[in-house]
């Protein structure tokens, strides 16, 4: 196998063992390749972009074993859905580096799973002014927004975990987030 070294390593173009494509492949190329069942591929895309994917996972996991049990999770994943990429919604890597941040978030939630409840007075040590700020702050907001919020940033959940939650489209909960996170800033300002 030869690499042909670019300023860019996970879209550098690469030659996969001779009769297996016999050309400079993209990331993008070698995930089609990976969709249909190609090891040399998915060899050739493991070689390139393998420390990345590791990287991204311990900068969310702290302990190396963890990364790597993330990072091996995110090729596995990487494999099985290699069909599921459209070069048209964003780059193999982006792809890519999402499926390693999810696998890796995954894996942090297993080994340190978040409280189901929280204690209503979580944020006890809080500087009494920036909690009342905050609680008055929210008060402002349309209950969607302030709902969604809480859930997204009090509880910890994901946008989608957030979406199955209110059982609304992930879009709308994204943009009532959105919308709250710009609306507090506004206050902030207000507030100067």
């Amino acid at each position: 196998m030869r690499t042909v070294a670019s300023a860019d390593p996970v879209d550098s173009p690469v030659s996969l063992a001779e009769g297996e494509a016999g050309q400079d492949a993209s990331d993008a190329e070698l995930l089609r390749l990976v969709a249909g069942g190609s090891e040399a591929a998915f060899a050739a895309l493991w070689a390139r972009s393998g420390a990345a994917v590791y990287s991204v996972c311990r900068r969310i996991l702290v302990d190396q074993d963890s990364a790597e049990d993330a990072a091996q999770e995110a090729f596995v994943r990487i494999w099985r859905n290699a069909k599921q990429f459209d070069p048209r919604r964003g780059s193999a890597a982006a792809w890519m580096y999402t499926i390693a941040r999810n696998a890796a978030l995954n894996l942090s939630r297993i080994r340190h799973p978040v409280p189901q409840e929280t204690p209503a007075d979580t944020h006890h040590d809080a500087d009494p002014a920036e909690r009342f700020w905050l609680e008055t702050s929210l008060a402002r907001l349309s209950e969607g927004e302030r709902t969604a919020l809480e859930l997204a940033y009090f509880e910890d959940l994901t946008h989608g975990q957030v979406a199955q939650r209110l059982d609304l489209p992930l879009g709308t909960v994204k943009a009532r987030i959105r919308r709250a996170l710009e609306r507090l800033a506004d206050f902030a300002e207000e507030d100067e």
